[in-house]
């Protein structure tokens, strides 16, 4: 089966499904999915939150499908702290562990999960439908919802949680992680991921914003800059990969907190040919940046940046990363958690 956009249908005005899965929306195989998504800024955006405003279509659903590839081989597995989340999905009898996949974008890692767990049932959540080409694994589904309404439907009913590349569209990151608590059963696990906007030089160590004209300018950094700025005025959670322990740490339900921290440089300009894995890793992190810079376009058009300023910046940043004029690394931080 291929899902596209326009295989779902709202099926309810309250903002939450009739159907028996409690979704904004469900499939349906003939129905316009215009109700979803909108054209605007020359890209195809969700229709539910005007907080998140990368695109939700093809182009960048490819560009996430790269993302799933280059966070799985940065972490060698799908997820971090795997001893952890191996023992919360374990058969046992009379119950059928589960998994949530919140912000599932292109809906990998939940197919992915789905195959290498086939007696778990995995439910990928999203803004905007995902698109998959072929066939779903009989124990994946998909719904369309909006994670700032919360997750009260979905109370102990998941083993892990999993939420990568979210903070941009959540408004308040701790009380997103509270609904994250109360939607795991006891001895549940919750997986954070994210990039960070902010970026690092060449001895990893924090980029200061330099204006254009200084020695130090980076047009990749400005667009980033540029892009933060605009995240957090639509009131997106972008600081959160930084203050993920500490709130996870708050948060009574939650113990066994952990956290790790990977730099992927971007672009291979420090290979030295004995390190063929971040090789692999910095192509493909400059390709992922190449496309993640074109999707920033609603972002900067929508705070008032002219077409043209935001074409040159695109054009700039893309050139210096094509010809590796600037050593920078890219920073995700991983954090997880076990409920009580």
């Amino acid at each position: 089966m291929t899902t596209n956009q326009d295989d779902y249908v709202d099926t309810s005005s309250d903002g939450r499904s009739a159907s028996p899965a409690p979704s904004m929306y469900s499939f349906s195989s003939s129905v316009d999915g215009r109700l979803m998504l909108r054209q605007a800024y020359g890209r195809i955006l969700n229709n539910q939150n005007d907080t998140y405003f990368l695109p939700a279509d093809n182009e960048e659903h490819r560009r996430l499908d790269l993302q799933h590839q280059i966070i799985t081989l940065a972490l060698g597995s799908l997820y971090p702290a795997p001893n952890l989340v191996r023992r919360a999905l374990a058969p046992r009898p009379g119950k059928t562990p589960a998994v949530l996949d919140v912000g599932t974008g292109s809906g990998s890692w939940a197919i992915d999960m789905a195959k290498q767990f086939p007696h778990c049932s995995v439910v990928g959540v999203d803004l905007a439908p995902p698109r998959v080409d072929g066939d779903l694994p009989p124990n994946c589904r998909f719904e369309i919802d909006d994670a700032n309404l919360g997750f009260s439907h979905y109370r102990e009913s998941f083993d892990v949680i999993h939420a990568r590349s979210v903070s941009a569209g959540i408004r308040d990151f701790p009380q997103f992680l509270e609904e994250l608590a109360q939607a795991l059963r006891p001895g549940g696990v919750v997986l954070l991921g994210d990039g960070e906007m902010q970026l690092y030089d060449e001895w990893q160590e924090p980029l200061a914003y330099s204006e254009q004209g200084t020695h130090n300018f980076s047009w990749l950094h400005s667009v980033f800059f540029a892009g933060y700025n605009a995240m957090k005025t639509r009131g997106g959670s972008v600081d959160s990969p930084s203050m993920n322990p500490t709130w996870l740490r708050n948060i009574d339900a939650f113990t066994d907190v952990g956290w790790h921290k990977v730099f992927i440089p971007i672009g291979p300009w420090r290979y030295s040919g004995s390190d063929q894995r971040e090789l692999v890793l910095a192509e493909m992190l400059r390709e992922d940046c190449l496309r993640y810079i074109a999707g920033l376009g609603p972002y900067l058009l929508s705070e008032g940046y002219l077409p043209e300023s935001v074409e040159m910046m695109q054009r700039e940043a893309a050139t210096e990363l094509r010809e590796l004029r600037v050593r920078l690394h890219s920073r995700w931080s991983f954090a997880w958690a076990v409920k009580k």
